[in-house]
């Protein structure tokens, strides 16, 4: 930086002198002239990261972000301007404004040039960045949508569940005919549902619940009463989320926990402070089952991407709970 602001300042004045012969003070005033300048309009880097957090958005609001960032750069950088010429030739040398005008305006305009053309480059590349970035971050939302989909739908589709399900399937038919035929409408309606919300990046919290009412209405099937789960259904009509959240930490629940008559599963589902809760009681099984940790890590990467909020994971001696950050349609109007 030191070396390019010395050889602006020295191009500057060749320009205004036409010759290229210069004594010692004459080359040691140009060099600190310029490094002074050139350093203090470097400074513009920390004036554009302090700015950049708060107003500077180039993909999502690119007219705005480049009218404040001209605005900013140009109020500062006229003050370093100003102070830089003040200090070296009215200060030092004795000038009046009047008089440092006569000869300096061609150098305030050759200054603000450089600046200006410089300033347009790095915004442009910080665009172009941005722009990237965006592009990359939503390929990988949509490579970890489908990841989490695929795992949700391999995980009904598994041996294991199928062998429950018609388990319990086998166990009606003998029991009650009816209530087999309407166990295999409710499994048909539930994998027709499941299917369907496959490509969808996020869907009404009430839907969501719907669906998650089919996969518990099969679950009761299987458990009876020793699930049972407690969804709160106010406000829901004003929240989206990603498909498939609750269905998989209910799912997780159930999965990581015995489920019998001497040890009830409950689940509690509702909403506070625009956060969608899933608690539940801990009855683990001796051995551990693997998996957990890897489709929560999962998802609360995809709500990174889409929420501001966090993805919240609290688990005390009793109780394990997930609180998920909602979406709502200005969250993700503002999103790049």
């Amino acid at each position: 930086m030191g070396g390019v602001s010395i050889l602006i300042g020295i191009i500057s004045v060749l320009l205004l002198s036409n010759h290229i012969r210069m004594d010692f003070n004459s080359w040691l005033f140009t060099v600190g002239y310029s490094l002074m300048l050139g350093y203090g309009l470097f400074l513009n880097r920390y004036v554009a990261s302090f700015i950049k957090n708060r107003w500077i958005h180039w993909v999502s609001h690119p007219v705005r972000s480049m009218f404040v960032a001209f605005a900013v750069t140009s109020l500062y950088s006229t003050f370093i301007i100003l102070f830089v010429n003040w200090f070296w030739y009215i200060f030092l040398i004795g000038y009046s404004w009047s008089d440092f005008l006569v000869f300096g305006k061609l150098m305030l305009i050759i200054q603000y040039t450089a600046l200006y053309i410089i300033i347009l480059f790095f915004y442009a590349k910080a665009f172009f960045n941005e722009w990237r970035k965006s592009l990359l971050a939503e390929e990988a939302l949509k490579q970890e949508a489908v990841s989490l989909q695929y795992k949700v739908l391999s995980n009904q589709v598994n041996p294991h569940f199928l062998f429950n399900s018609l388990n319990v399937l086998s166990s009606l038919i003998k029991l009650d005919k009816h209530r087999a035929e309407i166990f295999v409408g409710k499994l048909s309606n539930f994998y027709r549902d499941l299917l369907s919300v496959r490509g969808k990046e996020i869907v009404p919290l009430s839907e969501e619940v719907d669906f998650v009412n089919q996969y518990l209405n099969l679950q009761k099937e299987r458990f009876g009463d020793n699930i049972m789960v407690d969804i709160q259904t106010n406000n829901l009509n004003n929240y989206q989320i990603i498909p498939m959240t609750l269905q998989m930490l209910i799912e997780n629940a159930i999965k990581h926990n015995q489920v019998n008559k001497e040890n009830n599963l409950q689940i509690k589902v509702y909403v506070m402070d625009n956060y969608l809760i899933v608690q539940n009681n801990i009855k683990p099984y001796l051995s551990p089952v693997d998996g957990e940790k890897l489709g929560l890590k999962n998802l609360s990467e995809r709500y990174q991407f889409l929420s501001d909020r966090p993805f919240v994971i609290e688990k005390s001696n009793v109780t394990f709970t997930v609180k998920v950050p909602l979406l709502q349609i200005e969250d993700n109007l503002d999103r790049p």
